[in-house]
C-alpha cells in the first residue's frame, strides 16, 4: 500500500516541528528528573511525528502524567482530554526504557485522536478507527516502524478483527454499538480503520492526493469547529474536491459484513 511509504522529508519535518510543538506537561504524581526527561522525549518525539504528517496542531497540547508502578507494559491506560483544553492523560510505568515507550503505540494513537474533534459516542467506530489507522503512520514517521512492519501489523489486526466479526448480515456502522457492548473493542477499532485504508486508496487512485494530505488541510482550516460525523465528512469531501469520504461512509452504513481491506493483501 503506497500510503505506508516513508521518506527523508519525515525526518526533516520531525526536526522542524519538534522545536515548534506547544506541549505542556502536568505531573500528577512524583517522577524523578530522569523519568520526566525520558517521558518528555517520548511525547515530544511522538507529537513531532504527528505534525510531520499533518502539520502543527492549532492549539496547545496538555499532557497529564500519572504513575503506575509494576505495570506489565509502559502505558497500561491513556485517554484524551477534550473541552477547552486538548490533550491526553497517560498512566505510565516510568521504569520501562525509552525504547520500550517508543515501541508502544499508545501515544501515537491518543495524540492522533486530537486531529479530529470529539464526534460523540455514536461515532466511536470512526474515531477509534481513525486513531488505529494513524498509530502506525505516526510510528513510521518517527522511524519506530518500517513500512513492511506497519503493513504486517495492519494485516495482523485486521485479519484477527475480521475473523471475530459476528454480524455478517449487518452494516459495520450498525454493528459497531453491539461490538462495543460485547467488549469486542479491537473488532470495532480495526473495522473502523478499514474505512481510512479504503479512503486513502481511492484518493491515491483518483488524484494526486492522499488521506494524509487532506488531513493536513483539515487540521489548519477546520479543526477548531465543532462537528458531528456527517459535517466532518462533508468538510473532508470539500477539501479533497471529491465525494470519496461520504461515499465510503455510505458503504459502511449500508453494505453488510466486515469492511474490505484487500488493498493491503495485494501488496
Amino acid at each position: 500500500m503506497r500510503a505506508l511509504t516513508t521518506s527523508l522529508v519525515f525526518a526533516i519535518l520531525l526536526a522542524q516541528h519538534a522545536a515548534n510543538a506547544s506541549v505542556k506537561f502536568d505531573w500528577q504524581d512524583d517522577f524523578s528528573h530522569a523519568e520526566q526527561t525520558k517521558l518528555q522525549t517520548w511525547i515530544e518525539d511522538t507529537v513531532a511525528g504527528v505534525e510531520a504528517l499533518v502539520g502543527p496542531y492549532p492549539f496547545d497540547l496538555h499532557i497529564r502524567m500519572y504513575r503506575k508502578d509494576g505495570a506489565r507494559e509502559p502505558v497500561p491506560w491513556a485517554n484524551t482530554i477534550r473541552g477547552d483544553a486538548q490533550g491526553v492523560n497517560f498512566h505510565v510505568d516510568p521504569l520501562f526504557s525509552l525504547n520500550e515507550f517508543r515501541s508502544d503505540w499508545t501515544a501515537s494513537h491518543e495524540l492522533s485522536h486530537l486531529i479530529f474533534p470529539y464526534l460523540g459516542r455514536s461515532a466511536s467506530w470512526f474515531s477509534e478507527g481513525f486513531a488505529s489507522f494513524m498509530q502506525y503512520q505516526v510510528m513510521m514517521a518517527t522511524r519506530d516502524l518500517t513500512s513492511d512492519e506497519a503493513i504486517e501489523r495492519y494485516l495482523s489486526r485486521l485479519n484477527r478483527a475480521s475473523s471475530d466479526y459476528p454480524y455478517h448480515s449487518s452494516p459495520f456502522s450498525d454493528a459497531a454499538p453491539k461490538l462495543r457492548e460485547a467488549g469486542k473493542y479491537p473488532v470495532m477499532y480495526w473495522g473502523g480503520a478499514a474505512y481510512f485504508l479504503q479512503v486513502d486508496e481511492k484518493l491515491r487512485n483518483s488524484s494526486d492526493q492522499s488521506l494524509i494530505s487532506v488531513l493536513g488541510s483539515y487540521l489548519q482550516c477546520c479543526r477548531q469547529d465543532r462537528k458531528n460525523l456527517d459535517t466532518l465528512v462533508r468538510d473532508l469531501d470539500r477539501l479533497s474536491n471529491s465525494t470519496i469520504f461520504s461515499d465510503c461512509l455510505t458503504r459502511f452504513r449500508t453494505e453488510p459484513g466486515f469492511p474490505a481491506y484487500d488493498m493491503l493483501e495485494s501488496e
